[in-house]
């Protein structure tokens, strides 16, 4: 097989540095420089230098697919809202957040181009969800509390910190479909402290998502071995075991809530802060506020309502694009959403079971979540591309 010469810069620097910020990608908010910020956004700044001098190193960067093409119209069209925006001091750092996540899914693209090197990646942030995992329970053996009698790693908030984990079931299941034993093995215990650390959390959006997870076990089920068979129903006896009895009392009788809340309640004031979002929305249907803008925008109807000086996210991915950014962004959202649908659909049977389902629980978690400038999401969708290109056959195994 041929390989195409690379550099070593891009070889022995930028691909390594990738690998290490997406392993750290799911504890990024658990330790900060000094001055610098996350983990996470250090490495970013490294990564983006070296993978930038590698572009201009080859004289060229890989040409972009349609999804890039509209994630880029998308970044491009929240930027400009700044300009109209309600709380332009939130835009600001809303935009800053969200070019950074497009230079993250730039780097992906131009530096994972083989099946192998996606493995890695997917491997780099379930070892990364083994250290949230861990930090999880230690935080909860030494009573911790990041709410009351709820745990997350430090930094976290337990429901961002539940839509993390789960999204390492998936993954895990999906790497421990071949490999080395050992290996398939390490990747159920990740998934396992995953399910452990989700349900110390409390969070009931967790426990939904966690759920939606294990669809990748019934959709490989006809083609699994017996071993994966065996090891997926251990990992949903400690989910469904841990909700009925082995989770702490304050865990379980807060998850039991669900079915009150999501019928009767207001799922923890959400229904309300919605309704303000459904105003905005009427007041402001084309541009919409500006990213960042939904907790002011919402202000004066969540005070209509009883809750006033109130500065809630709208806890709806959907609802906080098409609030933030109007019809024509939510629009340039969707479509790039649907594309990426499109992608997925056109792989083969277990890449298509794996990103089907990690999608899933991304897009049910954005349901009670503003996930639209978190990481991992946007994450996913990189990988989703490389995976998808034509160049993932042998022609294109190219390093």
């Amino acid at each position: 097989m041929n390989h195409p010469p690379s550099s070593r810069l891009e070889r022995w620097i930028a691909w390594p540095l990738l690998c290490l910020f997406v392993f750290t990608i799911p504890w990024e908010k658990s330790i900060f420089v000094a001055g610098l910020g996350t983990i996470t956004r250090v490495l970013g700044l490294a990564l983006f230098a070296a993978g930038a001098a590698a572009a201009v190193w080859r004289r060229s960067v890989r040409f972009p697919n349609l999804a890039l093409v509209l994630a880029t119209a998308f970044t491009c069209w929240a930027s400009l809202s700044y300009f109209w925006s309600v709380e332009p001091a939130d835009s600001a750092l809303r935009v800053r957040t969200f070019v950074q996540l497009l230079a993250m899914l730039w780097l992906v693209w131009d530096l994972c181009r083989t099946p192998g090197q996606q493995r890695t990646l997917i491997q780099a942030y379930v070892a990364g969800s083994m250290v949230s995992s861990v930090w999880t329970i230690v935080r909860y053996s030494e009573n911790l509390q990041t709410y009351y009698r709820r745990y997350a790693a430090a930094g976290f908030e337990p429901n961002d910190m539940a839509l993390t984990l789960a999204l390492v079931i998936p993954l895990a299941m999906y790497l421990a479909l071949d490999g080395h034993p050992l290996a398939r093995w390490l990747y159920r215990i990740a998934a396992a402290l995953a399910i452990s650390a989700l349900l110390l959390t409390a969070s009931r959006t967790g426990l939904v998502v966690c759920t939606v997870a294990f669809v990748f076990a019934v959709w490989t089920w006809r083609k699994s071995s017996l071993e994966q068979k065996l090891a997926n129903l251990a990992l949903l006896v400690i989910l469904v075991s841990g909700t009925g009895h082995f989770a702490p009392p304050t865990s379980r009788a807060r998850l039991a809530t669900l079915p009150a809340e999501a019928t009767t309640g207001t799922l923890h004031q959400r229904t309300q802060i919605w309704a303000a979002g459904l105003k905005i929305i009427q007041d402001h249907p084309l541009l919409g506020v500006g990213i960042g803008g939904y907790p002011e925008g919402a202000r004066p109807y969540l005070a209509s309502v009883g809750l006033p000086n109130a500065h809630y996210v709208a806890h709806n991915t959907y609802l906080s694009v098409l609030a933030e950014c109007g019809l024509i962004g939510f629009a340039i959202y969707a479509l790039w959403l649907l594309v990426q649908a499109v992608y997925v659909w056109a792989l083969p049977f277990a890449e298509r079971a794996l990103w089907s389902v990690t999608l899933a629980v991304w897009a049910v978690g954005g349901l009670a979540l503003s996930w639209e400038h978190r990481k991992p999401g946007w994450l996913f969708l990189g990988l989703v591309m490389t995976a998808w290109v034509r160049s993932f056959g042998r022609a294109g195994e190219r390093r």
